[in-house]
């Protein structure tokens, strides 16, 4: 999710570019029609990258309508956006008046604003983040945080099967924390479902841990799994230890864990299949 927050602060820094840019160098009235003309196609730039995933997604969209709430289109539709914003921004341009050596000297000015601020902003974060030491497992500390051990736990799946963490591995594991009434949960697991099928299960897990003691009808679950096809491992954490255990206060919260049991990072919130396939293949 970084990336994008990152994207979103460099576009505020290409507004703040281009309306220093348009002061100096054009007419008051002529430089504010330009900028808001910009705003409005930014504006629908992103209604359309949000509105892409019906497009992109038709299926997903159909399983869980809650999905155009908590996803986008991802980068493919990102770039539909940028499309249409520049078309928009284009013929507004023209319809104005603007020639079209000022049309691409704005378009110029923004999108340079744009690149370097995401550059500086990528540059400053990468410096600070640590590295991660795989080797020697064994005398990694147990923790949550990046480059800890990923703390063991055992618990039964809806048909009664044992499972353990640690018994896994060898995989990439995607340990997500949901429960049926949380409505980013319903809008997640449809991706979720979607990405495990197209996985390769020798390689990548996922286990869901059920908050048992936060349903109010745990009867419903099996219902509920059994109503969306879901085919990855549903934990029930009866007892609430391992959701204590992981922090898992607001869900969905996941923990991407790598193939020798390190955490590898932590995401709060709902993810979409592009986002979990981008995680799994950032980690060994």
């Amino acid at each position: 999710m970084m990336k994008w927050v990152i994207f979103g602060i460099a576009i505020v820094i290409g507004f703040v570019f281009l309306k220093l840019w348009l002061l100096r160098s054009q007419k008051k009235e002529s430089g504010k029609q330009l900028f808001d003309t910009a705003l409005n196609s930014v504006f629908w730039g992103f209604l359309i990258w949000k509105g892409s995933l019906l497009l992109l997604e038709p299926k997903l969209i159909i399983e869980s309508p809650m999905s155009l709430l908590y996803f986008t289109g991802g980068t493919k539709g990102l770039m539909l956006g940028i499309l249409g914003a520049f078309i928009y921004f284009v013929l507004k341009a023209r319809k104005l008046k603007i020639t079209n050596l000022m049309i691409l000297q704005s378009v110029v000015v923004f999108v340079f604003a744009v690149l370097s601020g995401s550059f500086l902003l990528n540059l400053l974060l990468n410096e600070d983040k640590p590295k991660v030491n795989t080797a020697g497992t064994n005398t990694v500390e147990v923790g949550l945080q990046e480059g800890n051990k990923s703390p063991d736990f055992q618990l039964k799946t809806l048909n009664g099967t044992e499972v353990r963490l640690s018994d896994l591995k060898g995989k990439k594991v995607i340990l997500n924390f949901w429960a049926t009434w949380c409505p980013p949960c319903k809008a997640e697991i449809p991706h979720m479902q979607d990405f495990y099928e197209s996985s390769d299960k020798t390689k990548v897990e996922i286990l869901a841990v059920n908050l048992t003691t936060s349903e109010n009808n745990p009867g419903n679950i099996k219902g509920f799994v059994k109503e969306r096809n879901v085919t990855f491992p549903v934990l029930l954490d009866q007892d609430g230890d391992v959701g204590d255990l992981y922090r898992a206060i607001t869900i969905p919260t996941s923990y991407l864990i790598d193939s020798n049991g390190i955490v590898r990072k932590k995401i709060i919130g709902p993810m979409d299949k592009e986002m979990m396939n981008q995680l799994i293949e950032s980690i060994n």
